[in-house]
């Protein structure tokens, strides 16, 4: 068993830089929440070849990884630097980015959640089982336990391509946060189309990140991934991000 450990990390330790370069795909660089939300959700074969070496240890490596960064955020949090700056309540202000259902009530965290259209399975994400999530028709949103960071997978209603998505989470980000300014942007032949920044809550006034994909969930159907982290824990929250982005499955895997 020791053995196969070993041989797991080291071909996670190959993997991510596969994953490292296409987040940084497009000349612009990025570390933390908008690197690990990139380097899972741009697609394409290169992904899908990092993806699959990354499968077979995935689970015990992306535990391991949870657990340091939890550890890291908690000693993290307990420091002057951290105490006295305003900090996100994503609780009490939740990034309205994209349209979420107004029925949208509690629902247990920690299992997988799946959004269906007309009966049928659409895309479905686990969030951590102590992040507060909420259900509705067509999205599940959680928050961490924090508060720090909001995540969100919802359809995206009424468009026919994932640019026309991008269009729309942009509008949604011009809408839920001032100052916006984006990284250069992502795009994909094949699998997601991503864009990353950084803004400031439009009541709060506090310092956030963004990053959201859209994706093809299946025939007609376009999805949305949105993650909006305090920047004060951004380096603090990247293995969580990566999981979650690693979690999310559309139609064609949940029916397999």
């Amino acid at each position: 068993m020791r053995k196969l450990g070993v041989i797991g990390a080291l071909v996670l330790a190959l993997a991510l830089p596969a994953l490292n370069a296409i987040a940084q795909r497009g000349g612009a660089v990025r570390g933390g929440v908008r690197g690990a939300a990139v380097g899972e959700m741009i697609g394409g074969e290169s992904a899908a070849k990092a993806g699959a070496v990354i499968g077979a240890t995935r689970g015990a490596a992306q535990r391991t990884a949870m657990v340091a960064e939890t550890a890291a955020r908690t000693q993290y949090q307990t420091t002057a630097e951290y105490q006295n700056a305003p900090r996100s309540n994503f609780n009490q202000a939740p990034p309205e980015v994209l349209p979420t259902s107004p029925t949208a009530a509690p629902s247990v965290a920690g299992g997988e959640a799946v959004i269906k259209k007309d009966g049928k399975a659409v895309v479905g994400v686990t969030y951590p089982s102590d992040w507060k999530q909420k259900m509705g028709d067509h999205s599940v949103a959680a928050v961490s336990a924090d508060g720090q960071a909001y995540a969100l997978i919802a359809t995206i209603e009424g468009i026919k391509d994932r640019q026309a998505g991008i269009e729309k989470v942009k509008q949604g980000l011009q809408k839920s946060l001032k100052d916006v300014t984006y990284d250069e942007p992502i795009k994909s032949e094949k699998g997601a189309l991503v864009v990353t920044g950084a803004g400031k809550g439009i009541k709060s006034g506090i310092d956030v990140v963004f990053a959201a994909g859209v994706l093809d969930a299946g025939p007609g159907q376009i999805a949305g991934a949105v993650f909006v982290v305090d920047s004060k824990v951004e380096d603090h929250y990247k293995e969580t991000v990566r999981y979650i982005c690693q979690t999310i499955r559309l139609a064609k895997d949940i029916a397999k």
